[in-house]
């Protein structure tokens, strides 16, 4: 096995998604072919260099993964998805803050998925995302961190909780003292209600991300970019991993908070 095995999976779509075919079980030509949509006479010659270098056996018409070959085909798979989600936004990602998301879970990014990003809408600059609000406002739950604030977000918090939505909300510190200081009446409507739920994160020594938000099917991340600024560019994801991800992420915050409680 030569040094260039790396270069050999990666630099060719059509060796890459052969091997990811090959992962689902032993396929024959004829089916390979037709999932991967390419001609016989061009698939070939790629074929050939994975058999000389190990990674696949092909007997009695039937093409499969050696044990090498299952082995390197199960590792890269996490790399290319997760090269995939960095690549489909570039100038996005290499501008975001990537410390606020814990080691575990920048580990597993790849599971974002086919996200989409959505964009400033300049036509509502001074407000919440249309897209966003509406995500929301079709859900029976709501998990969600916020550690900016938007003057919108107390009325939209509590007009969700009225209409019966189950919503568990943390807050940062400087966040939830705006909201009791400015927002007083409404704050402490929403804390009275059954479906709701209040935390603080009171750690300052952190780094946390703008949001995350977790509801029924979708899941949307802000982080803040490397100035510093929430540029509310926001990547949502309906994959059902996407969605665990985010719970997840919204779980490490929370079981850091302290829960506020005034019924």
């Amino acid at each position: 096995m030569n040094p260039g095995l790396l270069d050999l999976i990666l630099f060719s779509e059509k060796r890459k998604d052969f091997l990811l075919f090959l992962k689902e079980g032993p396929k024959d030509i004829e089916e390979i072919l037709e999932r991967l949509q390419v001609p016989r006479t061009a698939l070939l010659p790629q074929i050939k260099k994975l058999k000389e270098e190990g990674l696949v056996i092909h007997e009695e018409g039937i093409y499969r993964l050696s044990a090498i070959g299952e082995i390197v085909v199960e590792k890269m798979q996490p790399l290319i998805e997760t090269l995939s989600v960095f690549e489909k936004d570039e100038e996005f990602w290499a501008n975001r803050k990537l410390a606020p998301i814990p080691p575990h879970l920048v580990n597993r990014i790849n599971e974002l998925g086919s996200y989409r990003l959505i964009e400033p809408d300049l036509s509502h600059t001074f407000d919440l995302n249309p897209e966003f609000i509406k995500n929301l406002s079709n859900s029976t739950y709501i998990h969600m961190f916020y550690s900016y604030f938007h003057p919108q977000l107390p009325a939209l918090i509590l007009n969700l909780a009225r209409k019966g939505i189950e919503i568990s909300l943390v807050l940062s510190e400087a966040v939830y003292l705006r909201l009791v200081e400015d927002f007083k009446e409404e704050g402490k409507e929403f804390l009275k209600m059954e479906n709701s739920s209040l935390y603080i994160l009171e750690k300052k020594e952190i780094e946390i991300p703008a949001l995350i938000s977790v509801s029924n099917g979708i899941m949307t991340i802000g982080l803040f970019n490397e100035n510093g600024r929430f540029d509310r560019q926001y990547v949502i994801s309906f994959e059902p991993q996407a969605i665990k991800w985010g719970q997840e992420f919204f779980e490490y915050y929370r079981d850091m908070s302290r829960e506020v409680n005034y019924r």
